[in-house]
């Protein structure tokens, strides 16, 4: 009998011990059961947080580093190089002379011209003597002239008074004085000539002068073109600078044809730099005269440089059909860290907003997959929360919000979507100002800071849910893609 009883007390606690475990796995299931439900429920979405912060837009473009002020000093003399007086890196004072031609060729041309200039002057005077010599010939020829004219007249009047007296005089006598007249006329008349051709030669005379003064003048040009040229073997600095570059080397022939050759490249002032940044055709109305730029180089990474906008030129680049527009940015260079020709990545900060609220981009553009049920649900829970929301506004922005969901008319702005605390998903229509590509400026009162908002959707959750055919209020309505601005 007591091992009948010791027998039936192992077994109800055989029993109770099973059905205890039974309820333990039984709890433990139901518990796991509302777990991965809780689980599956908060993982179908990808969420954010409503943040408030500032958004900022930027231009972005590339440019090169270069000084506000390079001279390319070339030569205008031919010649060999045969002195240097600058090297790569070298500081020059304006006039200093950084290079020397060999000048004898140009020594040689001016010989060449003063011995011209010589001979020129020689003939000037050869021709200054002639036109001396052609004045006493005129003189001459007209004292000729009044003997012939006097002796002429005196002829003349000698046969007008043996006229006079033919009574009385032999008609061989009035003869002889009427034929030394006619001589005497006629020495006039060469006395005539004479001076006349007298007076040609002074004028072939001063023709001559003239063109030996041309020649004179011609020469003494020549001899100060070759006096100038002697001058341009002497290089030397139009600014105070550094050499940037040096292009040439002792012994070598420089040869200044068509265009002057460039020996050295000489910048102003480093520590005054300019970029200049080429500005795509659609972000050049976005960059202005006096906005800031920033920008990095490869040289110095993680390192920012800042610098201002000084100019947007109006002439145009076109590559493979690019259009871009320079715009020059001022830089300080105290410390000569930036050189020139240096690639620079710009940044120019065109419009910012403070302390607002800002949605990732993502949740502007999610649209979630929704069963017939779930947005028949959705469409009666929004449309008790407008009644709600314009009952406890009332007056006209109440009417102005039934006014927007009324008669088909959509809401202006954009969707998205918020993770309430029952694990539902609901629509709230936004404005959207400001993007930098990240996120977005929203201005409305739908939102408040720290909701949740939903950016995606498994797609391993949402494969077996029929897709949405528009949102719980018919089609969604058309945004600006969050590069609109807001009030």
């Amino acid at each position: 009998m007591k091992e009948k009883m010791n027998s039936y007390i192992l077994t109800v606690r055989k029993r109770r011990g099973l059905l205890i475990t039974l309820a333990l796995l039984s709890a433990a299931v139901i518990s796991g059961v509302v777990f991965w439900e809780r689980k599956a429920d908060a993982s179908d979405f990808l969420t954010a947080k409503v943040e408030r912060g500032s958004v900022e837009v930027t231009v972005s473009a590339t440019g090169t580093v270069q000084a506000v002020t390079t001279v390319q000093v070339g030569s205008q003399a031919s010649g060999t190089i045969a002195w240097l007086g600058a090297d790569f890196n070298s500081e020059v004072k304006r006039g200093q002379v950084i290079a020397r031609l060999d000048p004898s060729t140009a020594q040689a041309q001016a010989e060449n011209a003063r011995a011209s200039v010589i001979n020129a002057e020689a003939a000037v005077q050869a021709a200054t003597s002639e036109i001396n010599n052609q004045n006493a010939n005129v003189q001459a020829a007209k004292a000729n002239l009044e003997v012939a004219r006097v002796q002429g007249e005196d002829a003349a009047a000698l046969v007008t008074r043996y006229n006079e007296l033919r009574s009385v005089m032999a008609g061989r006598e009035i003869e002889s004085a009427q034929a030394q007249a006619n001589v005497a006329a006629g020495r006039v008349a060469q006395a005539s000539a004479q001076v006349a051709q007298a007076e040609a030669a002074r004028q072939t005379s001063r023709a001559r002068l003239e063109q030996a003064k041309a020649q004179l003048a011609q020469a003494q040009a020549q001899l100060s073109q070759a006096q100038v040229n002697i001058n341009n073997t002497v290089i030397t600095s139009p600014i105070d600078g550094v050499v940037v570059s040096r292009s040439v080397d002792v012994g070598q022939t420089v040869a200044a044809s068509l265009q002057a050759p460039t020996l050295f490249t000489i910048a102003n002032d480093l520590t005054k730099m300019q970029v200049l940044a080429s500005i795509d055709e659609a972000d050049v109305g976005q960059v202005r005269e006096g906005i800031k730029a920033n920008f990095t180089v490869d040289a110095f990474p993680g390192e920012t440089f800042g610098g201002q906008v000084s100019q947007v030129r109006l002439e145009s680049q076109n590559l493979q059909n690019v259009v871009t527009y320079t715009a020059v940015v001022e830089v300080s260079n105290p410390e000569a860290k930036l050189k020139p020709g240096m690639t620079a990545n710009i940044t120019f900060p065109v419009a910012q907003r403070e302390n607002v609220l800002t949605v990732p981009n993502s949740a502007l553009r999610f649209k979630p997959t929704l069963s017939e049920k779930e947005q028949e649900e959705l469409r009666a829970q929004m449309q008790a929360r407008r009644q709600q929301r314009e009952s406890e506004r009332g007056g006209s922005r109440g009417e102005q919000g039934a006014q927007a969901t009324e008669g088909g008319a959509r809401p202006q702005g954009q969707t998205v979507w918020v993770l309430t605390g029952e694990k539902k998903i609901e629509p709230r229509f936004v404005r959207t100002g400001l993007t930098n590509g990240r996120v977005t400026e929203v201005v409305g009162s739908n939102l408040e800071e720290g909701d949740t908002i939903v950016t995606g959707q498994n797609q391993s959750d949402s494969s077996n849910q029929p897709q949405q055919a528009g949102s719980p209020f018919g089609r969604q309505p058309g945004g600006r893609g969050g590069s609109g601005r807001g009030r």
